[in-house]
């Protein structure tokens, strides 16, 4: 839905627990007595008609009967009775609710509507906020508020929990009290009947309370939120998620990669992960170096590392068994401040076995100022039992991450590389594609709407060759496989296919095809899963995520070697499959089995094409480039494209940036900037399409190359109430109506999409845009914050 009201659920001034009671085994008895204990601060109201006081609390009868209408109730009362409840607490003004009762969804009414939807009906005209029905709750610490079925006085943290099973929820709780570890936030879904993840995960992006994300996922009810969503939060904090197996899991592993989420596969290691992200810096490359007391410690870590495919930075520095403090603290400052031309590992492992010469605690108090002075991430394991308790203590409450065992650490640090290889992946900057990869929408089009006209659902043969060959894909002609294949014997077989998952929409895998995959059925790695739309990052990473990539690049494996494929060519295949799915809601699945790779291209020597009714609109979890949205008009007596921006504009997008005047960077950052960042850049080129949006004008230079001239962009919030913009034009262009033209196309899309206004904030000294926008029908005021003024335009008519 949203997150609008949420305020009201993590931070409420007053919470009423309806169902009160002290009767044993009572939902109500226990929640308001972790209400009471947990040392919430705002009123709390007990309701029940059974009790004049409550832990000598005053009881109220009935909702009716309370001072004022709670910012939370907690309700704790039979199922039937909940959707009445809900319609008196809207009429009062209650905006957020905790529905604690289990079993809504079993159970009918006489109409047979079930009472999960009868509750979820009685909320809608109040916009009030519902968590549940059923689970554990919810637990906000830094409020003191315990609103939950769990046992819990945990100090205020950074790490916000979401469960979507109440058993691991309550284990989370325990693992956070045996390790000292605070939570910002603790979200049982229950039956996820109105809050689901994608609200939990675009609240918790922006709530400066929260430094990190665990999840506890078993499915997803609405993609594509929960892609833009998971995209935001990644980008701004660490998400990571512990979802069980099943089917359809290497699609999930898909979606949560393409999100920028680290996905472990263990209860221990969500916890290891929350350990390792929300203590260490960010890790700016791969390598690990070792400083131990004891060699086998060493050998036990770099065979560990080995194994993940890690990367050591040289060999481990050993130490006696007896070694004192100052020297570890020398050999980790080697470690972290070589001698020049050495190399600089990236993260350092130290590893202690206990001593009876040397007091552990001792030496981990030494190592804290040096460690945190480096900024370089150091792991450590203090192995042992009870003796090396204060030597982890030492190190935790220092802020640093810490393990049991070498194992662990090595795991941890393969976390941070994870995490860091996702991260990179959103931020990467793709290379432009070929004009002659242009697909001929039309012809492709008009072949499968008379395929369609005529019934059939399959589309093979010519059919088939034709449509692929209107993207870009060559495939054989029927009957010339043989043919096909003289002077490509040694080419590489693959596959290429798309299918539909139930949850996500299209998906496309790539592997071995042909004969070759038969013999390797079933082994890890052979096939990778991409989530549409791609472009060159994605397209390479998918297929150096298979098994068959080293052979594609002509790397030898035993005594067989191939010669080596023409990646950029398998890439732009798959991208060209890709702009297919996008284009073609009639696609179902999609099969190029074998396709030829080799030196020359590629080429397929069969395809499928399978057909059904449309899907919808929001079916494919992540927006593909809207070309619908292209236009061409005429300006300064040439025509000028105004389209989305896209992630190949990066390149236009830097020149475009290099040519403004230091004073329009100053107005419209509020800030000098010389350049941006790459990740800036990526942030600014790589948007989702919906919530976001921008809109650059460009033009063909005389040499032929695009060129930026002016953008605009806006963010929506989740409620779509309003729109934050900006606007920029390059400075050589002002004042010939670029900026009115880019802001008309603006207007137009959010006013298209439903959002209620458009905001933004300015310099006061900015004339131009404050004239720009009363232009358009909008209003300046002064800010709240000097020298600024606030900018607004109504979208939307009453």
């Amino acid at each position: 839905m949203s997150i609008r009201n949420f305020p009201k659920l993590f931070d409420p001034g007053s919470v009423a627990v309806i169902g009160a009671s002290q009767q044993a085994g009572r939902l109500g008895t226990v929640v308001l007595n972790h209400m009471a204990e947990g040392g919430y601060a705002g009123a709390l109201w007990p309701v029940n008609p059974k009790y004049d006081t409550l832990l000598g609390i005053p009881c109220y009868a009935g909702v009716e009967r309370l001072p004022g209408a709670p910012d939370l109730a907690v309700i704790c009362t039979p199922p039937a009775t909940v959707p009445d409840l809900i319609t008196q607490l809207g009429k009062l003004g209650t905006r957020a609710a905790v529905v604690l009762t289990p079993g809504l969804e079993r159970e009918t009414r006489w109409d047979g509507t079930t009472l999960q939807q009868a509750m979820l009906d009685a909320a809608k005209p109040y916009l009030l906020r519902i968590l549940g029905p059923g689970g554990v709750g919810l637990l906000a610490p830094a409020s003191g508020l315990n609103a939950s079925l769990a046992p819990s006085r945990l100090p205020a943290g950074r790490i916000a929990f979401l469960s979507e099973s109440d058993a691991v929820m309550t284990a989370a709780l325990d693992w956070a009290h045996l390790h000292d570890v605070g939570y910002a936030k603790c979200v049982s879904l229950g039956g996820r009947g109105d809050i689901d993840l994608g609200d939990l995960l675009d609240y918790l992006a922006d709530d400066d309370d929260t430094g990190a994300i665990l999840m506890y996922v078993e499915s997803v009810v609405c993609a594509r939120k929960f892609m833009t969503a998971g995209r935001i939060a990644s980008r701004a904090k660490p998400v990571i998620v512990l979802k069980p197996g099943g089917p359809g899991d290497d699609v999930y592993d898909a979606a949560f990669r393409r999100a920028g989420m680290l996905r472990v596969h263990a209860t221990e290691d969500l916890f290891d992960a929350a350990e390792t992200l929300s203590r260490a810096r960010p890790l700016r490359g791969e390598t690990l170096a070792i400083v131990c007391n004891g060699g086998a410690l060493a050998r036990i870590a770099a065979d560990t590392l080995e194994q993940a495919d890690g990367k050591l930075a040289g060999d481990p520095v050993i130490l006696p068994i007896d070694a004192p403090a100052d020297a570890f603290v020398t050999a980790l400052q080697a470690l972290l401040a070589p001698a020049a031309g050495a190399p600089v590992p990236d993260a350092v492992l130290l590893l202690f076995a206990p001593s009876y010469a040397v007091d552990a605690a001792a030496v981990a108090g030494a190592l804290v100022a040096p460690v945190q002075a480096s900024g370089k991430n150091v792991l450590s394991c203090w192995l042992g039992g009870a003796t090396m308790a204060p030597a982890r203590q030492v190190f935790a409450q220092a802020g640093l991450p810490t393990y049991d065992t070498p194992e662990q650490a090595v795991h941890g640090f393969m976390q941070l590389v994870q995490y860091r290889r996702n991260q990179d992946q959103l931020n990467q900057v793709p290379g432009a594609l070929p004009r002659a990869s242009r697909p001929e929408r039309d012809a492709a089009h008009e072949l499968i709407a008379r395929a369609l006209k005529q019934g059939r659902t399959r589309v093979d043969g010519a059919d088939a060759c034709a449509v692929l060959g209107a993207y870009g894909i060559t495939v054989a002609e029927p009957g010339a496989a043989p043919g096909a294949r003289l002077g490509r014997a040694l080419a590489h077989e693959l596959a290429i296919t798309v299918e539909t998952d139930a949850m996500f929409g299209p998906v496309i895998r790539f592997g071995r095809g042909g004969g070759a995959a038969e013999l390797v059925s079933g082994l890890a790695d052979e096939h990778a899963v991409g989530l549409p739309p791609l472009n060159m990052v994605l397209a390479r990473d998918l297929v150096e995520r298979t098994r068959v990539a080293r052979a594609l690049a002509g790397v030898r494996r035993g005594t067989r070697l191939r010669p080596a494929a023409d990646i950029d060519a398998l890439c732009h295949a798959l991208i060209q499959v890709s702009d297919l799915v996008a284009d073609t809601a009639e696609l179902v699945s999609l099969t190029l089995d074998p396709l030829l790779a080799d030196a020359q291209g590629v080429l397929a020597l069969d395809a499928v094409l399978e057909l059904g009714p449309p899907r919808a609109s929001h079916a494919q979890a992540i927006r593909p480039y809207p070309q619908e949205l292209e236009q061409v008009v005429d300006w300064q007596g040439a025509p000028l494209v105004l389209r989305p921006i896209r992630p190949e504009d990066t390149p236009q997008h830097r020149e475009f940036f290099s040519r403004l005047h230091p004073e329009d960077v100053r107005l419209r950052f509020f800030s000098p900037l010389r350049e941006l960042h790459p990740n800036q850049l990526a942030r600014l080129t790589q948007i989702d399409y919906d919530r976001a949006m921008a809109f650059i004008a460009s033009r063909t230079t005389a040499a032929g190359a695009p060129e930026t001239l002016g953008v605009v962009r806006a963010v929506a919030d989740p409620d779509n109430r309003k729109a934050e913009f900006a606007i920029l034009v390059r400075s050589d262009l002002k004042g010939m109506g670029l900026g009115a033209i880019l802001f008309q196309k603006l207007v137009d899309y959010f006013r298209g999409r439903g959002t209620a206004e458009l905001v933004g904030e300015a310099l006061s000294e900015n004339s131009g845009i404050q004239q720009l926008v009363r232009r358009f029908g909008g209003t300046v005021s002064p800010s709240l914050e000097p020298g600024m003024a606030d900018l607004r335009i109504r979208l939307q008519v009453s």
